[in-house]
């Protein structure tokens, strides 16, 4: 008899999180038929999806990764219960944010102003407030990972990019939950990110990742 799976379909809008959910659903569906129990469930955005879990946790703690590239709270919150609270974890480990405040930027190619920083801001904690919510109801371990620094190009505002990052990672300290500051890992100012922790002043290098696992691990035994 087949399982019944939670399968979100795709969110009608040109989105990122689109781009991996029928990867997802047939890998969802497989752990579910199996039974496979996972110890460990990264979720969040390209920052966890590039994360190459295996090299930097070498354990034989089951570990599976539900990042994508350019995810927002927004769709993170419309496939949780898919491709987290499914799937009962053990333990979540989520980090979100950074293409949250990229929507406040301005899109220099098609002119058009970005979001009101406030508006995003609010809804940004209404949808980690919910993510909260179904883990509590589940009875599944989460554990909350700071907004990364990073060094956005101009003409991008780089005090708005440091402002909201700090907002949210005040935020993210409130919520009753395991609280893994990678932020301050990552920096060295307070604002940008260290230059040999990325390429690109967002993304991380294999430096970046080891150094967040290290701060991992000072919370997680693998």
């Amino acid at each position: 008899m087949m399982a019944n799976v939670i399968k979100p379909g795709n969110f009608g809008t040109a989105v990122p999180a689109d781009t991996k959910r029928v990867h997802f659903d047939f890998y969802n569906e497989q752990l579910i038929e199996n039974g496979r129990k996972i110890d460990y469930l990264f979720i969040g955005d390209s920052i966890t999806e590039h994360w190459n879990l295996r090299v930097y946790f070498k354990t034989d703690k089951y570990i599976e990764n539900r990042g994508i590239g350019g995810d927002c709270s927004h769709y993170l919150l419309k496939r949780f219960d898919a491709d987290c609270i499914q799937l009962a974890p053990k333990c979540v480990i989520l980090m979100i944010g950074t293409n949250d405040i990229l929507k406040t930027h301005d899109d220099l190619w098609w002119r058009t102003k970005g979001a009101d920083e406030e508006t995003v801001f609010s809804e940004y904690k209404d949808n980690v407030r919910e993510m909260v919510k179904k883990c509590d109801a589940a009875g599944i371990e989460l554990i909350i990972c700071s907004v990364p620094p990073s060094t956005i190009a101009p003409p991008f505002d780089r005090e708005k990019q440091w402002r909201l990052t700090e907002k949210m990672n005040a935020f993210l300290k409130t919520l009753d939950k395991t609280y893994v500051d990678y932020h301050s890992v990552l920096t060295s100012d307070g604002k940008n990110i260290i230059p040999e922790y990325t390429m690109d002043g967002i993304h991380q290098t294999p430096a970046a990742y080891t150094a967040m696992a290290n701060k991992l691990k000072e919370y997680i035994e693998f």
